[in-house]
């Protein structure tokens, strides 16, 4: 198997990884804020964060080394075309990562500060900071999906 194979399944992977996480953190949250139950909050908040640790981060990471590799590999360049266009994206992804982690860690804190002292609701502070960090959330899906779009399609947005 040709190393630009391995990178392709590398990078595929990393792309898989990427969207089910971001999916997952979502629904995870989603749920959770709907029953209002401080200890399912507290433990999707908690989740949410080891996910971002262990999965997404990597894979943001593993992408960008992935997609330089192929474009590499294929003697192409970062600045052409849809390539360009997807290195934006990512960058992108990176501080729409950085941005929503800042809101994530902030929730995390209040919601496991809310279990300790065993509230029974959750306080006004957390629902006002997860109405801010629902449109990062939103903003990072479309990208990731316009992304995607510009890698199987390979076609410039513009």
């Amino acid at each position: 198997m040709s190393i630009y194979v391995w990178f392709k399944y590398i990078h595929i992977m990393a792309a898989i990884i990427m969207v089910g996480t971001t999916i997952t953190n979502g629904l995870a949250k989603m749920l959770s804020d709907r029953t209002g139950n401080v200890h399912r909050i507290a433990s999707a908040m908690t989740f949410t964060m080891y996910f971002n640790k262990i999965l997404m981060f990597p894979s943001l990471v593993v992408l960008a080394i992935s997609g330089i590799g192929l474009t590499a590999i294929l003697h192409r360049s970062l600045l052409e075309g849809w390539i360009f266009q997807s290195v934006i994206m990512l960058m992108a992804l990176f501080a729409l990562f950085g941005i929503g982690l800042w809101y994530e860690r902030r929730l995390h804190r209040i919601a496991l500060h809310s279990e300790e002292n065993k509230w029974r609701e959750m306080p006004d502070d957390y629902w006002k900071w997860s109405k801010i960090s629902i449109p990062i959330g939103f903003l990072a899906m479309t990208v990731i999906l316009l992304a995607l779009y510009l890698m199987v399609g390979q076609r410039s947005l513009f």
